[in-house]
């Protein structure tokens, strides 16, 4: 199954809206969690050791793939974090992963809106972890609209190419929107992923954000939209400028009306005067 139909699918069903501290999380355990007959098997043993020394390999980075002679882990810390927010995430992944998958699982895969971790008993592709998810804010954002979208998600692809080029990790760049708001694109792809990998997980990411923004009479559903997988990582956040932000922009944006306008207020202002005048100069003359 290919990443864009497996983010498709698994959209369908993870779809959260972020609001506060509340997170969309996705396990895969393969196969299904059972009791080992034996308790802890060498496998679970090398397991746990490898969950204990991922967090603060990946931290400095927010990527870190390791493994032992019978088991294979990687880590993706979403976005550009500080590395103790990445340890922190990673930490509490590998404790649930261990915890929900139980002894009998060779292969696992761990997700939430600040991280993803995986294992497997050999250091096979993440492909084989069907796992992703698309996180929209319950929010709402008006003068948004489609061709604002397809503008922020265009911003995206020269990020897209610097990241399958390696030349960084995590790729941001800021757009403007037609009512004046900004949005921050950030485009990130794991490290040990091939340049054509990444290419195809970031551009699937765009394609399944276009699909599935929803877009209101008025605006767009979510100021925040996340692409979330275990090669990749796509997020579009819009923000209002301060007010004073805005009221320059309309004005530039509007020269000749602000200009016209301004003629009609001097102008009203001016006969008021005049007509104040004129009053007290009837009055000094009875």
């Amino acid at each position: 199954m290919t990443l864009s139909r497996r983010l498709l699918l698994l959209s369908l069903v993870a779809m959260t809206a972020v609001t506060g501290t509340s997170k969309v999380i996705v396990t895969r355990c393969y196969p299904s969690p059972t009791p080992h007959p034996n308790g802890r098997g060498a496998f679970h043993r090398s397991l746990l050791s490898l969950l204990d020394d991922l967090p603060s390999a990946a931290a400095p980075t927010g990527f870190a793939s390791k493994r032992t002679g019978r088991a294979f882990a990687r880590g993706l810390c979403f976005g550009d974090p500080a590395p103790g927010p990445c340890l922190h995430c990673l930490s509490d992944a590998g404790a649930k992963i261990a915890d929900q998958c139980g002894n009998a699982s060779r292969r696992a895969g761990f997700l939430n809106d600040g991280c993803f971790l995986g294992y497997a008993d050999t250091n096979v592709s993440s492909d084989g972890i069907d796992i992703g998810a698309l996180t929209i804010s319950d929010d709402s954002v008006p003068g948004i609209h489609a061709i604002d979208v397809l503008y922020f998600l265009g911003v995206a692809l020269p990020l897209v190419r610097q990241s399958a080029n390696g030349r960084v990790p995590a790729a941001d760049a800021t757009a403007t929107a037609s009512n004046g708001d900004t949005a921050r694109v950030l485009a990130q792809c794991a490290t040990d992923r091939a340049p054509a990998e990444c290419d195809l997980c970031l551009s699937d990411a765009v394609l399944q954000m276009t699909t599935s923004w929803g877009l209101t009479a008025d605006g767009v559903q979510g100021s925040v939209a996340a692409v979330l997988g275990p090669d990749c990582y796509l997020r579009v956040e819009i923000s209002a400028p301060p007010l004073r932000e805005k009221i320059r922009r309309i004005v530039k944006d509007h020269i000749f009306l602000t200009v016209f306008i301004g003629f009609i207020v001097l102008g009203a202002i001016l006969a008021l005067v005049a007509h104040l005048c004129s009053l007290a100069m009837r009055k000094a003359g009875n």
